[in-house]
């Protein structure tokens, strides 16, 4: 399944198995026992830590947050907008598999990260 956090776009194959064998090395505890909430707020502690440290997230990272998210809310795709290295509020929503492939395919192919304005246009 494709996720598209931010600007990046990672491949989890089977999220619920791949959340089952990496949530001990993401440290944030039993997925099993949280809430939707709770999955996202850890998620943005992640990501403002790695913004104020001007850090990218490693691709592994960013799977195993992704299959996080996708195991408690079911969203293919999370912006957490940052505006003057805060962290805001996220923004879920479901994209088409289609939509996904293609803006991971253009940013193999061209080098471009995916334009945050037209995906969430209220939001970036």
């Amino acid at each position: 399944m494709l996720f598209l956090l931010n600007e990046q776009i990672v491949d989890v194959a089977i999220p619920e198995i791949h959340l089952s064998k990496r949530w001990k090395v993401l440290g944030c505890g039993d997925p099993g026992s949280m809430r939707a909430r709770e999955a996202l707020e850890f998620v943005a502690r992640v990501v403002s830590a790695h913004v104020q440290e001007g850090v990218a997230m490693e691709v592994s990272l960013v799977e195993d947050l992704a299959a996080l998210i996708i195991a408690k809310t079911g969203a293919n795709a999370a912006l957490f907008p940052v505006k003057e290295k805060r962290v805001g509020e996220a923004r879920l929503t479901i994209l088409p598999e289609t939509i996904l492939a293609s803006l991971r395919k253009r940013h193999e192919h061209e080098g471009q990260a995916p334009d945050l304005a037209q995906i969430w246009p209220k939001a970036a």
